[in-house]
């Protein structure tokens, strides 16, 4: 473990939409590599403290996570909605660093799929 609690080495994170549907992949990569601009996204509603914003960013990713075939993603998502519907944010700095390791995870599973 690295000093954030984290492995040093990403485990990959296998979309479940592609193990049943392969042909698929290409959406599916259009998907990942638009997380970090998500991601970014985010951190600037956050900066504004644009709740409205921040909730539909995270409403999205809950599902958009699930229709691509990564729940870990979708519930990330729905806690920090959920959060956000009640103007918290106390987590999130914890909330980006589990985005930016599921990102990382998503992208090694495209690379080892």
């Amino acid at each position: 473990m690295n000093i954030s609690g984290q492995s040093a080495t990403t485990e990959p994170l296998v979309s479940q939409l592609l193990a049943e549907d392969e042909g698929l992949r290409n959406i599916v990569e259009e998907f990942v590599s638009g997380l970090t601009e998500r991601m970014a996204e985010l951190r600037t509603a956050h900066e504004q403290l644009d709740w409205d914003l921040l909730r539909t960013l995270a409403h999205r990713l809950k599902g958009a996570g699930g229709s691509y075939g990564y729940p870990d993603l979708s519930e990330l998502g729905k806690r920090m909605e959920d959060n956000f519907k009640a103007q918290r944010a106390d987590d999130f700095v914890v909330w980006i660093q589990q985005f930016e390791r599921l990102t990382a995870a998503a992208s090694a599973g495209l690379r080892a799929s």
